[in-house]
């Protein structure tokens, strides 16, 4: 009874190590199942972001090249105000000397028309 005993608790013995070194294995694969998961979805959240920092920087790219355009238009604005003031002031300073040439010219007929009353 005791022989039996023996060879019932080292049968025991040896199912219980033998079901430990299973149930490790098995540990052993599903935590290697969760890293690999992991992994993918890690590489998945850097593709993700790769790509949002692409679309951003294709927005960015857009914005400038708008407001670029933008201040192109202002400046060909402000050029051609300018030329076009500068043109007027022309026309003024043109219009003020043959204003000025004609007072001088009315300026000498009433000096000579003088003169010629006192004479």
């Amino acid at each position: 009874m005791r022989n039996l005993l023996v060879v019932a608790f080292a049968g025991l013995c040896l199912v219980t190590v033998a079901t430990l070194a299973l149930a490790d294995d098995t540990m052993k694969g599903e935590m290697n199942q969760m890293k690999e998961q992991m992994k993918a979805d890690k590489e998945s959240m850097k593709a993700d972001i790769k790509g949002k920092q692409e679309e951003m920087k294709g927005e960015m790219k857009e914005h400038k090249e708008k407001a670029k355009a933008k201040s192109k238009e202002m400046k060909g604005k402000a050029k051609a105000h300018k030329e076009s003031a500068k043109a007027k002031g022309e026309e003024a300073k043109a219009a003020g000397q043959s204003m000025g040439q004609e007072m001088k010219a009315t300026g000498q007929e009433m000096k000579d028309a003088v003169g010629a009353m006192g004479k």
